[in-house]
């Protein structure tokens, strides 16, 4: 919760982070940029849905600037949610209306394509072939469309839990545990 990494992972508790947050985690991005248009909470379930009838190239944010060294697989998102709340018009494409819905998809595709870029690069590195993904984004519905078609191109298998259980950190405790326990 609150934090976004990209990891190697060989069993339950042989974990190696390869990427993470440097500064805010993906979720809270999407809670605060959500929170500051009244959209509502949680935010990334209300922009996944607002986000379904707008335009998602109304807007042109910028990504981060994390391209070598250590901080090849990092994500950053304070730049994104700076500029999707404080700097809106500058990166309105000509003739796009700020609507809710266009604000809403315009700022899903940048939040998730961060990450996809920084997973894409692990992927590549690594030579890994199989990718899970956790946590709450993982309910969004842009990046499982995403991650899926690029998993088809590539020949990746890539698992995501349930919806309902996405945001259920309880239920990612109680299935470490449980791993734990049958040990």
């Amino acid at each position: 919760g609150g934090h976004s990494i990209i990891s190697r992972v060989a069993d339950f508790d042989e974990i190696e982070v390869l990427g993470e947050t440097i500064d805010d985690a993906a979720g809270e991005a999407f809670d605060k940029v959500s929170k500051y248009y009244g959209f509502g909470y949680p935010g990334g379930a209300v922009i996944d849905r607002l986000a379904a009838s707008g335009d998602d190239h109304a807007f042109h944010f910028p990504k981060p600037s994390l391209h070598k060294g250590e901080h090849r697989y990092d994500v950053s998102y304070s730049g994104l949610k700076t500029a999707a709340i404080h700097q809106l018009d500058q990166y309105r494409k000509p003739g796009a209306e700020t609507t809710p819905e266009n604000i809403a998809a315009s700022f899903q595709r940048a939040a998730v394509d961060i990450l996809l870029d920084r997973l894409y690069k692990a992927i590549e590195d690594t030579g890994l072939r199989t990718v899970v993904a956790g946590g709450g984004v993982a309910a969004n519905s842009y990046l499982r469309r995403e991650l899926g078609a690029r998993a088809a191109e590539k020949g990746l298998t890539v698992r995501f839990p349930p919806l309902k259980l996405c945001g259920d950190n309880g239920a990612m405790v109680a299935g470490l545990g449980c791993r734990f326990l049958e040990r």
